[in-house]
């Protein structure tokens, strides 16, 4: 630029959201924070997240055989155990910067699930495969 002039801007409202600081995040300065309204939100805890996709897949579920039913903890389980396991094993880095799980992924699948319809998926193994296929979609495509 040739010439630098300041300039005064009016009735502006600027909002912000913010990761924690890690996997290529960095730290913002409590300068820069002290001119904002911070909230922050904590995850629930897993046994919480838990009940909750339970309470869904069993809900979903009761239209299924009974063999297909009894697929609701241990698919919701599973998932939570997988989703665990990604995030503590698959941490962001700067190269690898799309390495970033929350719960919502969890979700991903479990609406994967939610749209099977009892005529197409009536045995167990049926909805063990859409699981896996699921799982894969959301979680490996990534990797």
């Amino acid at each position: 630029r040739e010439k630098l002039s300041l300039r005064y801007l009016e009735s502006t409202q600027l909002a912000a959201a913010m990761g924690p600081p890690g996997g290529g995040r960095a730290v913002i300065s409590r300068r820069l924070q002290s001119a904002f309204h911070l909230l922050n939100f904590v995850n629930p805890n897993e046994g919480n997240v838990r009940r909750i996709f339970m309470t869904l897949a069993s809900h979903k579920l009761n239209d299924f055989r009974d063999d297909v039913k009894q697929l609701a903890e241990s698919i919701t389980t599973a998932s939570m155990q997988l989703y665990n396991m990604v995030e503590e094993r698959f941490l962001p880095t700067p190269e690898k910067c799309h390495y970033l799980f929350n719960i919502r992924d969890v979700s991903k699948v479990m609406q994967g699930l939610y749209l099977a319809h009892p005529s197409l998926y009536e045995e167990k193994e049926h909805m063990l495969r859409l699981w896996v296929h699921e799982v894969q979609r959301v979680f490996q495509d990534r990797l």
